[in-house]
């Protein structure tokens, strides 16, 4: 493995070994049967000889025929009653008039354009029924089935779906109306069977009808996502050897042990404990190696959090906060700088933490990051020798190989970097798409695109402009008034700064994301500061400048203070009524560079000057001060007799993420 990026710690020399890269092998997966073991006495795919989706006239899976496609078909009236959006709709073919030319075409003809119906109901457009439940599994080559059910449960049907290592069983009581989903491994690891639970309850609420919804509403979006992802692992898995289900929970197993002993490590610095439980675990997430978790928010699989809006202050009631994550998963190994992925649960020491080298400078914990053995495929055994299909491909002759399989790592949301960053990204081991000069294109130009037939020349400065309203408190002690002041927004951008945005990368080590991690906060931070100060909420609109001056003072409980930590007192009175300052706009001019680290300088009317604050977003998204002239001998004291220093500046900011009200704040509170 190549070095990965520096973190809060230094490269451990395990992360030196297996840097030599994987030799071109012969792929296992074209070989690969899939095998299917379902509980209980019901039938199975693994039982028939051919799968339902390729089973001829008369061949009977189960208690469900499998015949040629036409329109007296069950799955042919199953997905033309799932379009049935109107009352009275006749499902007959007499009565679609745009689909009359179907009776008389080929067998063939009839067969795709049936499929295309189908297909509306698999994808992130369709609607919930058992023919499109089907098409769906089958487009993603799983093997499927059906079940009636007996006595009380006669009117219901089951769809039984079989993987290399998955079975998902779908329990219809209606052709419509999903009544539950489970979905099981059954000769997984116990840290795969652990999440099957979760990942079931998801996938029910998916297809599940919510209070007073129609069949003919209920989507399958999310059912579909949920599914694909599950589906692409078991897709590239080659049992038993080879369970990718397995590799993503053991990466899972040792992300939270190292989760959970930054979390006890944070509650032990008084500076963390000390502003609460709630606080804890976003600073863990935020600025340490992230939380990792299983199924969370609905989304199936392995997530890793790294950052959330606003963290340092966690407004309460917030539900609708922002967080950024990290969703780990395999793919073809293309790319040969990137190893094969490996199936463990120890990407690290059982004590996390390993004592420094001698001579060797310690800065913060030095993580005990550990390089599992390789994972080997040994041709494609059976008890009795080698398969048929290891036979045919001719695997069985290549002895132990490497899979061609790697980790993926997608971030949602995609993020905007410096070429910088991302060719360090690549030099740690990753993989990433090729950088086309053609293409390339500006970091500001990623966070605001160019308006389609605008003149832009990248080489010349550009000036983004944005007239805003922000909410202000003046300080009349005793008295705080809340109103609203306009500003008129200017960012500078005198030269291109050329970035890529990064949607997904390979990689072979867990600790390649944990590394990155305090880069990408870096700038999720600041598109995050650069997108609420100069972008234009949707269906927004720009706030003419007004011409008189007019303002009203609204009393307000809160009282005046200005410490860093006093942030959620001064942002409680936003909910009461706000007056208007119609005085003229405030100009805040803004200039952004990148290189080496993104930096800002800000230019406001403060007190009788301008206000010229230079400040850099370093990693984790933290602001460090690099000049200033806001704060002196005036103002260095707060009223409640607390001093004030330079980082408070920084940290008003981070609290904030946004400059005009960090503007305000100052203008107000410091003056």
């Amino acid at each position: 493995m190549k070095q990965v990026l520096s973190q809060q710690g230094k490269t451990p020399s395990q992360s030196q070994q297996g840097a030599a890269a994987t030799p071109p092998v012969s792929t296992p997966f074209s070989a690969a049967h899939a095998a299917f073991s379902p509980h209980g006495p019901r039938s199975s795919p693994s039982q028939v000889k051919k799968s339902p989706a390729t089973a001829q006239s008369g061949t009977v899976v189960g208690n469900h025929p499998s015949v040629p496609v036409n329109f007296d078909s069950p799955s042919t009236a199953a997905a033309f009653s799932a379009l049935q959006i109107g009352a009275g709709l006749d499902l007959g073919l007499q009565g679609l008039d745009g689909l009359g030319a179907l009776g008389r075409s080929t067998d063939d003809d009839r067969a795709k354009r049936l499929d295309a119906v189908i297909d509306t109901l698999s994808t992130t457009k369709g609607v919930v029924s058992e023919a499109g439940l089907e098409r769906l599994a089958k487009k993603l080559e799983l093997e499927v089935l059906w079940e009636n059910g007996m006595g009380v449960d006669a009117a219901k049907k089951s769809l039984i779906v079989g993987g290399s290592a998955l079975e998902l069983v779908i329990v219809f009581s209606s052709p419509d109306i999903v009544e539950s989903v489970s979905l099981n491994f059954p000769d997984s690891a116990e840290i795969v069977k652990k999440h099957a639970g979760e990942a079931g309850k998801i996938l029910t609420d998916n297809l599940n009808l919510e209070k007073n919804q129609s069949p003919f509403t209920k989507l399958v979006d999310s059912f579909v996502e949920n599914f694909e992802r599950i589906a692409s692992l078991d897709k590239l898995s080659v049992h038993p050897k080879l369970d990718l289900h397995e590799a993503v929970a053991g990466i899972f197993e040792s992300l939270n042990r190292l989760h959970d002993w930054e979390t006890q490590q944070a509650r032990q610095d008084p500076a963390v404990s000390n502003r609460g439980e709630e606080y804890v675990q976003n600073y863990v997430r935020c600025v340490k190696s992230g939380s990792p978790s299983m199924n969370a928010r609905a989304r199936i699989g392995l997530t890793v959090d790294y950052w959330k809006e606003k963290y340092s202050v966690s407004p309460k009631n917030r539900k609708d906060l922002k967080i950024w994550s990290i969703l780990v998963g395999c793919a073809p190994l293309r790319d040969l700088s990137v190893s094969p992925v490996r199936v463990s649960d120890r990407w690290i020491g059982p004590g996390i933490e390993k004592a420094a080298l001698p001579g060797e400078l310690q800065t913060g914990p030095i993580l005990d990051w550990l390089e599992p053995a390789p994972t080997f495929l040994e041709g494609d055994q059976t008890k009795d020798g080698p398969s048929m299909d290891a036979l045919q491909s001719g695997a069985s002759l290549l002895g132990p190989r490497l899979p061609e399989v790697t980790f993926l790592a997608t971030f949602d949301p995609p993020i905007h970097i410096s070429l910088g960053l991302w060719q360090q990204i690549a030099a740690s081991g990753c993989g990433l798409p090729g950088i086309d000069a053609q293409t390339l294109k500006s970091v500001d130009t990623l966070i605001f695109p160019i308006t389609p037939g605008t003149s832009y020349d990248p080489s010349e400065p550009r000036t983004i402009t944005c007239t805003k309203q922000v909410e202000a408190q003046s300080s009349k002690p005793g008295q705080p008034t809340w109103y609203k002041e306009t500003h008129r927004n200017k960012l500078f951008v005198y030269k291109p700064i050329y970035g890529r945005t990064v949607t997904e990368v390979t990689f072979s080590h867990p600790q390649q994301i944990v590394d990155m991690l305090p880069y990408l906060r870096q700038y999720a931070f600041l598109s995050t500061l650069l997108e609420t100060s100069f972008k234009e909420k949707p269906g927004s609109t720009s706030i003419p400048t007004p011409s008189t001056a007019h303002k009203q003072e609204v009393p307000k409980k809160s009282t005046t203070t200005t410490s860093v930590d006093d942030y959620g007192e001064f942002m409680e009175g936003q909910n009461g009524e706000v007056a208007m300052e119609n005085e003229k706009p405030l100009e805040v001019d803004v200039t952004l560079t990148i290189q080496p680290v993104p930096r800002l300088q800000i230019l406001f009317p403060f007190k009788s000057i301008t206000a010229d604050v230079v400040l850099e977003i370093r990693e984790n998204g933290q602001v460090h001060i690099v000049s200033q002239n806001v704060l002196d001998e005036t103002n260095a004291v707060a009223p409640d007799g607390r001093q004030r220093s330079v980082s408070d500046l920084g940290g008003i900011l981070m609290n904030f993420e946004n400059i005009g009200e960090w503007c305000e704040f100052l203008r107000t509170r410091w003056s």
